[in-house]
């Protein structure tokens, strides 16, 4: 494996030569009429340092997923299609846009827990995760009608800082155009049966004023994974979204309002039970792959509402830009915590295969957060640019925790009730210097102090009594007023035209915080109110190029040391431990000192090919890590794949002069990793997915037929000892498209 490392950077050096020696050589002329000139330099904008600069003059590990990746390949609509096999990032598959979690470089995810992620997740720059549930996903509605989606991997927390220990996804939105256009993509699959509809209208109405509306549809009734005891498909999603925009624009001033809803049945959190022969179950018990026979009814339900309004006012001396966001997320679950219903368990304890008494366990939840947050910050200068803001961010839970048992003689309560809230307030002041040494020489600076003021309350009642339960263990009053100074030292250097060499130190910090949910009274290892605050610092070396003949690409590697390092363990709870026969509960605590290294490698290529035009991408990334502190010394961090690759492949062929044929093909691929932080540990699985999509443009007009996970390629995302869960089978469809 080792020896594909080596192949990868010798093949970027190797690209950079042939792309610089045919930067002397005369390029052909693109084809008239094409809108994807190939053989062209596509000009990519980010913000990654909070103002909109080339993606090639930026000394940052970033990644830019466009519009037309995004249409190359159908659309997407969750963060597992986005992310998984960017070189770098681990998307954790809960099955559940709930708790699903993004980590990237090695960043400690929070699966299961009520807590917030080690990456920052933005929309339009401003950050939108945190709270008890649904904190550390995107939501559908962010994945709608995107421009695109930067991927800033390694610590940003002096720009950024709300916890970009592993780095930062922000997520652009397709703004108003003084133009009068729009789109109705329509998407039908075929198996499971599923009707799925996107429109957006875009119109100007002046010289200043722009409006864009848009609405995402979805119906899906039926799955892969079935309830047989309430007849319902756990992976079923329905829903929809819409979004309203206005923008106004002089010679001066850009201001752009926006505000969007949503309100969807997602797909539920799922598990099948894997049980050896041992405690609770001599003979063991597996259930089939794809019916769990739970008397709980498996829901997942997220609403949510957003309004945002940015200003960008330009002076003669720099730039002024404000942005306020106000969003409301609702969220609610529903799972079984014993996995069978009674009419099983009295069927499997007469033929002795277990001796577990309960089959009501279940646990409901919902979290009702709101984050009100402003960011403003002035930027200017050429040969020592400069940016100073200040940020403020406001959040409020209000969470509970509903768990239910069978009532027995020795113990009558039916289960208990855990409210709890979450006050989180946080300013900071951050800026940045470059200071341009000559024209290929660069180094800058970056700067954020931030104060946070956290406070943290949790309960648990006796659902029958109404008293308290669990005695003292389960009452938790709690506050936190951490501060941290975080930055980055960046050195940059350009050997040629189009290549970009750079060295970076930086430093990130993810406050500390509660773990909301705080168990079972019955469990063997009691669950900590709190954990402390995690820092970070990683130096960096990297090198891009961006050449006119189409080439686009990078490579960098990094180690990264973490202090406290925030990491996931469970209470003991399992179907096959009789004190607490259920669901193990998940929290957070502090494992010591963690260290992470890895190095990553993508690249594109565009190519005219007379008939045709090609873009070819691809990305793979190497990466490990262990604890060597603590009393996790020595065990290997959780969640980091050794290996991520990726690759795509989107051509396009005309005929005649009013159609097109255009086909697309990308894989993801993952391989090595644990799991857990645990000497009794699983290893991840290793999994190559393959998604393809084919089809003909006829002007205005576009239908295709697709196919994701064409190999039907099956894996778990997911396992204990007692449970295993897995990934969506292969679905298949066709889509049509109408632009205007």
């Amino acid at each position: 494996m080792g020896r594909a490392v080596t192949f990868a950077a010798v093949g970027f050096a190797l690209s950079i030569a042939n792309s610089a020696l045919a930067q002397e050589q005369a390029q052909p002329a693109p084809s008239p009429g094409r809108d994807d000139q190939a053989g062209q330099s596509e000009e990519i904008v980010v913000t990654a340092r909070r103002r909109e600069e080339r993606l090639i003059d930026v000394p940052v590990a970033a990644s830019v997923v466009s519009a037309a990746d995004i249409a190359a390949r159908g659309g997407i609509a969750s963060s597992l299609e986005l992310l998984t096999g960017q070189a770098g990032v681990r998307f954790s598959n809960t099955t559940s846009s709930l708790t699903q979690e993004i980590s990237i470089r090695g960043s400690s995810t929070a699966r299961g827990t009520q807590s917030e992620s080690a990456v920052g997740l933005y929309r339009d720059g401003m950050y939108v995760g945190g709270g008890a549930l649904g904190g550390r996903n995107f939501q559908r509605m962010d994945l709608f009608d995107i421009d695109r989606v930067e991927i800033l991997r390694g610590t940003q927390g002096a720009l950024y800082g709300r916890n970009a220990v592993g780095g930062v996804v922000n997520i652009v939105s397709t703004e108003p155009k003084f133009e009068n256009s729009g789109f109705v993509d329509v998407k039908y699959l075929l198996d499971p049966q599923s009707p799925q509809v996107q429109a957006v209208g875009n119109f100007k109405l002046s010289d200043t004023w722009a409006l864009r509306i848009g609405g995402d549809y979805i119906n899906q009734d039926e799955g892969f994974f079935f309830n047989s005891t309430n007849n319902v498909y756990f992976d079923q999603q329905n829903g929809s979204g819409l979004r309203g925009q206005a923008l106004y624009r002089d010679e001066r001033l850009k201001a752009k309002f926006l505000v969007e809803h949503q309100q969807l049945n997602a797909p539920a959190i799922m598990y099948r039970g894997v049980i050896a022969p041992g405690p609770g179950f001599p003979r063991g018990y597996v259930q089939p792959e794809f019916d769990y026979p739970w008397n709980t009814r498996p829901s997942v339900k997220q609403q949510m509402n957003m309004a945002l309004a940015s200003f960008t006012y330009g002076f003669d001396w720099g730039q002024l830009d404000a942005t306020f966001m106000v969003r409301e997320r609702d969220s609610f679950f529903a799972i079984d915590l014993d996995l069978v219903n009674p009419a099983l368990l009295t069927a499997l304890r007469a033929n002795g295969t277990t001796v577990v008494t309960e089959a009501n366990s279940a646990q409901l939840g919902r979290d009702e957060t709101r984050i009100v947050s402003q960011d403003v910050h002035l930027s200017g200068g050429e040969t020592l640019a400069w940016l100073v803001g200040i940020e403020h961010f406001d959040l409020s839970s209000e969470s509970a925790t509903v768990t239910t048992r069978t009532p027995t003689l020795a113990n009558p309560s039916p289960g208990t009730n855990a409210p709890a809230s979450i006050a989180f307030e946080s300013w900071a002041a951050y800026g940045s210097l470059t200071w341009a040494l000559s024209e290929r020489a660069a180094v800058s600076a970056e700067l954020r102090q931030t104060f946070d003021d956290k406070t943290f309350s949790a309960r648990r009642f006796d659902l029958r009594t109404g008293l308290a339960s669990g005695g003292g263990g389960f009452v938790a009053d709690a506050a936190t007023d951490p501060s941290n100074l975080s930055y980055n030292l960046v050195a940059s250097y350009r050997p040629m035209d189009g290549v970009l060499a750079y060295a970076k130190y930086g430093t990130a910090y993810r406050a500390g915080g509660f773990n909301n949910n705080l168990g079972d009274p019955r469990q063997p290892i009691a669950i900590p109110a709190a954990y402390e605050n995690e820092t970070s610092g990683s130096f960096e070396i990297g090198l891009k190029a961006q050449f006119d003949n189409g080439f686009a690409g990078g490579v960098s590697g990094y180690r990264t040391a973490t202090e406290d390092q925030i990491v996931q363990l469970d209470n003991g709870c399992a179907a096959t431990v009789p004190a607490c026969p259920v669901v193990a509960t998940n929290f957070l605590t502090n494992a010591g000192e963690g260290r992470a290294w890895g190095i990553e490698a993508e690249g594109r290529q565009d190519l005219d090919l007379g008939f045709a035009t090609l873009r070819l991408s691809a990305a793979v990334s190497r990466q490990d890590g262990e604890i060597v502190s603590g009393r996790f010394n020595g065990f290997a961090i959780p969640q980091l794949p050794e290996w991520i690759a990726s690759f795509g492949v989107t051509a396009r062929a005309p005929i005649g002069d009013s159609a097109t044929l255009f086909a697309n093909a990308n894989g993801a691929a993952q391989w090595g990793g644990v799991q857990e932080l645990a000497a009794a540990n699983f290893k991840l699985d290793d999994f190559q997915t393959l998604n393809l999509r084919a089809g003909i443009e006829f002007g205005s007009m576009q239908a295709s037929v697709f196919v994701n996970n064409a190999t039907d390629t099956q894996y778990r995302v997911f396992r204990t000892s007692t449970t295993e869960r897995y990934n969506i089978p292969r679905v298949y469809g066709v889509q049509l498209r109408a632009s205007f």
